[in-house]
């Protein structure tokens, strides 16, 4: 298990890893774009293939993304996770979004 600064990885650590697993932020409203980055970084740590969860109404966008990039993305399954509230601006208790859980294979593997 690896606990640092996802954004701030060294390059002693590029390629190091068969395989990733991250529950990345969702990058929505204040930290737009984060669960992206996240998604490079775990590309740049791995050799065989990133594992990732993000919301399903980003999809298109992840897709379209990684088509970009190079990366082959299969959602391998579509699941539901329930949010406890954790900030006092929260309204309710819990909140349940649909998420995707993806494959995805680097570019240059």
């Amino acid at each position: 298990m690896l606990r640092m600064d996802a954004l701030a990885l060294p390059p002693s650590l590029c390629k190091c890893f068969d395989t990733v697993v991250m529950n990345p932020p969702f990058g929505t409203k204040h930290n737009k774009g984060i669960d992206m980055k996240f998604l490079r970084a775990g590309l740049e740590l791995s050799t065989t293939a990133v594992y990732s969860l993000h919301k399903t109404s980003t999809r298109e966008h992840i897709l379209k993304v990684c088509n970009d990039w190079g990366v082959k993305a299969q959602v391998v399954a579509e699941l539901r996770y329930d949010i406890p509230a954790t900030y006092k601006h929260h309204k309710k208790r819990s909140v349940d979004i649909e998420v995707d859980f993806y494959r995805f294979e680097p570019a240059n593997k």
